[in-house]
């Protein structure tokens, strides 16, 4: 990819964030960011706001999802459309307000400096991080570097992201992707199997008090499981090329 191509966007996906996505999608837009607001099934009232906010907000798209499928299914649903519509990079971000948009410029900057790159956050929590979620990542952490057999990806959960679409739109096309939450940490996963270079900036994260989580102790831990068994098995399959890979990059360092 040319650098003179460097088209961005912002995604969205939305399950009954109704109250707090209004500030997200308008702190992207004064980035000059059209976004994609990604309806996973909301209720009523969400869905009304919006509606009011697509009305009142320039460059502000719905796309809508009947029943809730999982954030894995918005956020493919949105990179999809993204590149349909002749974006070249997608920048995922939560719609609860948890992620620091005053670091958008910076991201942006890396992702056009690195077009081909998927540009990453490396959450920086403060106190509000729930124990059992930061227990959670550090396991994660483990299973990715065994997946990847390497330490490249530091962090693999955190929903603040510029995906280079192409590449994005390949996977998504040949590989059924996690539907839920496990989708961050697999489709990170597999883009790096496929060489995809990625770069991780630090980047402030809160749980908002009163916020609107939809992560699910039992359901979501259990489901990542299973995706880590799932990639833990295709990492074995393709361990004589992950092997062959890191040999060259090494004899080239």
């Amino acid at each position: 990819m040319s650098q003179d191509v460097f088209r961005p966007c912002a995604l969205i996906p939305v399950y009954d964030h109704g109250n707090t996505v209004g500030a997200v999608a308008a702190g992207l837009r004064a980035e000059g960011l059209p976004v994609f607001l990604v309806d996973d099934g909301s209720d009523a009232e969400t869905r009304a706001q919006l509606a009011e906010i697509s009305g009142r907000m320039k460059d502000c798209t719905i796309l809508r999802i009947p029943v809730n499928r999982g954030k894995g299914a918005a956020v493919s649903l949105g990179i999809l459309h993204a590149a349909a519509a002749g974006f070249t990079h997608a920048f995922q971000v939560d719609a609860d307000g948890q992620h620091n948009l005053a670091d958008v410029p910076l991201f942006l900057r890396e992702a056009r400096e690195h077009p081909e790159a998927l540009v990453c956050g490396a959450a920086v929590f403060d106190a509000s991080i729930p124990p059992a979620r930061r227990i959670g990542r550090r396991i994660t952490v483990f299973w990715v570097a065994a997946e990847t057999l390497s330490r490249d990806i530091p962090e693999a959960m955190c929903g603040f992201r510029m995906y280079p679409l192409a590449s994005a739109c390949r996977l998504l096309s040949r590989v059924h992707m996690s539907r839920r939450m496990a989708f961050d940490i697999e489709i990170l996963v597999r883009l790096h199997w496929r060489g995809v270079p990625m770069r991780f900036l630090p980047t402030q994260v809160v749980y908002p008090i009163g916020g609107v989580s939809h992560f699910r102790m039992v359901r979501d831990n259990l489901a990542i499981t299973l995706v880590h068994t799932r990639l833990f098995v295709g990492m074995l399959v393709r361990l004589p090329f992950l092997l062959a890979r890191r040999a060259r990059l090494t004899a080239a360092v």
